[in-house]
């Protein structure tokens, strides 16, 4: 018979069952203190089996916690059942121990003389949630306040979620749209792009992939958004759903747009600018419908808009081409496109229109600008339209022609009388002149670029043949490619037309300056060099400032220097011409009315100019020595010359008997071929030579 198990082994047994398990066990004693405490919740909580002796229950209870176990541990006393319990304990460094476990209690003679616990510790646990939970409250508290519109559907498009400001944003509140389809809130034009999208993204996502729409607002306003999505994961079978972002564009869009449409549109009067006009055109040529002259081209300039412009002013200006926009607007049909091309050029593209029934509507636009009174303060103006109409054909396929084309058969309506209609019909060669001169545009811009002008000379000289240094003219001309000179009758006129001359100005000013710098000898010859000015550089403030900082940094005298001017373009615009002259005079040089006498009242205007020179037109001079009527004008102008403290200089002398004639009246100075024709600058010195022996033979 076997001895029974002495009570102390057996207690060993336990004990070291009990040290060796992971689960922590104690066992206290009525009054709280420990009795028992197995090595896992010693080391759990970090106290030697010694210390825990000296402890109670409330010792390691947690303060958030302990009215909550003492009140287990008093019904575990008192033998109600505590299965399922979580404790905090508080380590002896001071860290949260989160138990859960289960309590009992032993009695002896129906009192509680023990309770015991076997706990896991659960604060990893403890520790993941709390931080779910953290994690959780962080993404509802940005999901709720972020800037933008959050939401979440499902596979039918049914709004699961929305956040607060997105809802704000579109003018609901979260219960109005939660449950109800997406396409509440999406613009009826855009309904269809939107479900493909999100439809795309629920079967096959494309990381970062987006698109931009409307949304509807609740009071119908429209909001540009820009739309991001992520497939939510799907957890615990719930149905599948999309993350949706949408930020909010619509100033950003609006600004897109009104850069767009800045891009095509003139700023000053709403209509298409030239940029986009030459792509509508452009198209239209691309588009090869214009073979059975279905389509026409109209180009518009404005009559005495530069009048206006001058005597009124900028403003003035502007809100005539403002309200000449509004008129042209009103009149033309839907399908045509109206351009302001600059200044106050305009153009029209009139599709599927006939060139007789272009001819109409040009016409009938022509009448209503004729018609319209612009009215500024206290005064009216009348003003008129010319127009150049040219058919879009299959002869005309080169955007450039066309326009070339209608530009010039625009001029061909100003060169009739202006406020009228020119079109150009099949087989017209109105425009052949015209045509050349935009030929000749083009290659006085390369020219100015290339460097391709040539200053030449022609003396002028004492009639009396008193030489006291050199005069001349200083000529242009043009060497082409071929190295050809061109003489300037072929193009100037071109200069003029498409406002070309004072850059011609400019260049000519600036070479017969730094030729004379670099050529010391044939300035300490010079006595007088005349120099060409257009009408145009007379009448701009930019070449008068440009002409003077010139004159000023040069080193030239100022006084041997000479600017003629025509007489048609000083009368043009007198006052202007009188300030150029006066600012000019003040450096020290003198100027040359040139082409005296082509005009009707040249002696009226005459005492208002402050010219030192007067160059008697060729036209009196050619014939003189045969015509009574040319000596007679030439005297008349010579003696008022001669009143008026001026000198005078007679053009086109070609013979010895006009030369006797013109001495003999009185007339200062002569120019022609019979004295020297002009002769490329460098050889000066030879031609004027050669003048003054002609003089005095």
């Amino acid at each position: 018979m076997n001895e029974p198990t002495p009570l102390s082994e057996i207690e060993e047994r336990y004990r070291d069952i009990f040290d060796n398990t992971s689960d922590l066990i104690q066992c206290l004693g009525p009054d709280g203190r420990f009795l028992y405490t197995n090595r896992a919740w010693r080391e759990t909580l970090g106290y030697s089996e010694e210390e825990v002796r000296s402890l109670t229950l409330d010792d390691v209870l947690h303060p958030d916690c302990r009215q909550h176990c003492l009140q287990r541990f008093r019904q575990l006393k008192m033998g109600e059942s505590v299965p399922h319990v979580e404790f905090m304990f508080v380590s002896r460094s001071g860290e949260t121990i989160h138990l859960r476990g289960e309590c009992g209690s032993l009695f002896r003679d129906g009192k509680a003389v023990s309770t015991r616990g076997i706990f896991r510790n659960i604060t990893g646990e403890k520790r993941a949630e709390q931080a779910l939970k953290a994690s959780e409250a962080r993404y509802q508290l940005l999901y709720e306040n972020a800037p933008d519109i959050y939401s979440t559907v499902n596979t039918e498009g049914i709004i699961l979620s929305i956040n607060r400001t997105g809802a704000a944003m579109l003018g609901y509140a979260v219960e109005e749209l939660t449950g109800r389809s997406a396409l509440q809130v999406i613009h009826p034009d855009d309904h269809e792009a939107v479900l493909a999208y999100i439809a795309s993204q629920f079967e096959q996502p494309v990381p970062g992939s987006q698109i931009e729409y409307r949304k509807l607002r609740k009071d119908g306003s429209v909001l540009w958004v820009q739309q991001r999505v992520a497939l939510a994961p799907v957890v615990d079978g719930d149905e599948q759903q999309l993350l949706i972002v949408c930020r909010d564009i619509t100033e950003t869009r609006k600004l897109s747009d009104r850069l767009a449409y800045q891009a095509t549109h003139d700023e000053l009067t709403d209509l298409v600018n030239r940029r986009e006009f030459e792509r509508r055109l452009g198209r239209l040529i691309a588009s090869g419908s214009a073979g059975d002259t279905q389509h026409a081209l109209c180009y518009l300039d404005l009559d005495q808009f530069k009048v206006i412009n001058d005597t009124c002013g900028h403003v003035a200006g502007d809100e005539l081409l403002r309200q000449v926009s509004h008129l042209l607007a009103a009149q033309v049909r839907s399908r045509d496109t109206l351009a302001r091309l600059g200044g106050d050029e305009f153009a029209v593209l009139m599709e599927h229109c006939p060139l007789e029934r272009a001819e109409q509507l040009a016409d009938q636009l022509r009448r209503i600008i004729e018609d319209f009174r612009f009215h500024w303060h206290t005064r009216r103006f009348n003003i008129g339209v010319s127009i150049g109409v040219v058919p879009i054909d299959a002869e005309r396929r080169s955007m450039q022609q066309l326009l070339s084309q209608a530009d010039s058969a625009c001029y061909a309506a100003k060169e009739r009388g202006r406020n009228r209609v020119h079109v150009c019909w099949p087989g017209d060669d109105t425009l052949v002149g015209h045509v050349g001169e935009m030929h000749w545009a083009s290659n006085i811009s390369r020219a100015l670029e290339k460097d391709m002008f040539r200053l030449y000379v022609q003396p002028i000289v004492p009639s009396d043949g008193e030489m006291d240094g050199d005069r001349y003219e200083v000529l242009l001309r043009l060497q082409d490619g071929s190295g050809n000179i061109v003489a300037p009758g072929a193009f100037l006129p071109a200069a003029e037309r498409y406002n070309l001359s004072t850059r011609v100005d400019r260049w000519v000013l600036a070479a017969v300056l730094e030729w004379l710098g670099d050529h010391p000898q044939a300035l300490q010859r010079l006595r007088l060099c005349s120099i060409n000015l257009s009408g145009s550089s007379l009448c701009d403030e930019d070449f008068l400032g440009y002409a003077t900082d010139l004159l000023g940094s040069s080193g030239v005298p100022a006084e041997r220097l000479c600017f003629e001017i025509t007489e048609t373009a000083a009368i043009s615009n007198l006052s202007r011409a009188v300030h150029f002259i006066d600012t000019i005079r003040q450096q020290g040089c003198c100027f040359a009315l040139d082409d005296f006498g082509s005009g009707l009242s040249s002696f009226a205007y005459l005492k208002n100019l402050p010219v030192d020179i007067i160059k008697i037109d060729g036209a009196f001079v050619r014939d003189i020595a045969h015509n009574e009527i040319d000596r007679a004008m030439v005297k008349a102008i010579s003696e008022v010359a001669a009143l008026m403290g001026k000198t005078t200089t007679a053009e086109y002398v070609e013979s010895r008997e006009a030369l006797d004639v013109l001495r003999g009246l009185g007339i200062d100075f002569v120019q022609g071929y019979y004295l020297g024709r002009p002769v490329p600058m460098g050889e000066m010195a030879a031609v004027a030579r050669e003048a003054g022996g002609r003089i005095s033979t």
